[in-house]
């Protein structure tokens, strides 16, 4: 079943709200010309995730939203060339009562298989760093077509 899906230029991440609507021939047409755009999944007020096409600046971001439209998750992809991109760092943000990011984890990852882990502690301050080794194959994925977005937006990878 595919996802409905909204068009906007940005997600405002302050105050989680879209920015500017587009019509989807509008968004077809900056997607083509590699111009930036949105896609925002399922909801044009309260989406699952969104979709930053920012391949003027060689990247294509996506922020996965909670119930209360907080981005808990986001996946960074660099555009290795016209066709392919790489997962070039992910980050899981845990938050306080009070809606504050209270905890950060980025994964940070390099083609060739090395790994950087910044875990970030808000409250009392505390910064941790690890290195390791990792299988970059899932880290590949397609520059997707205009509306099929299904491979950008899977979590487990």
């Amino acid at each position: 079943m595919k996802m409905p899906v909204f068009y906007c230029d940005s997600w405002f991440r302050l105050k989680s709200t879209a920015i500017g609507p587009l019509s989807e021939d509008d968004a077809r047409n900056r997607h083509g010309s590699g111009k930036p755009y949105v896609a925002l999944i399922s909801s044009d007020i309260t989406p699952s995730c969104f979709v930053e096409f920012l391949l003027d600046r060689s990247m294509v971001g996506v922020g996965f939203l909670d119930d209360k439209c907080r981005e808990y998750l986001t996946y960074q992809f660099q555009c290795l060339n016209s066709e392919k991109l790489f997962l070039t760092m992910a980050t899981h943000r845990e938050f306080d009562v009070d809606g504050k990011v209270s905890v950060g984890t980025s994964y940070i990852f390099k083609e060739d298989g090395g790994l950087v882990i910044r875990r970030e502690k808000f409250n009392p301050y505390e910064l941790e760093e690890a290195n390791s080794s990792f299988d970059p194959t899932s880290n590949y994925e397609d520059i997707p077509a205009f509306g099929e977005y299904t491979g950008i937006i899977k979590k487990n990878r």
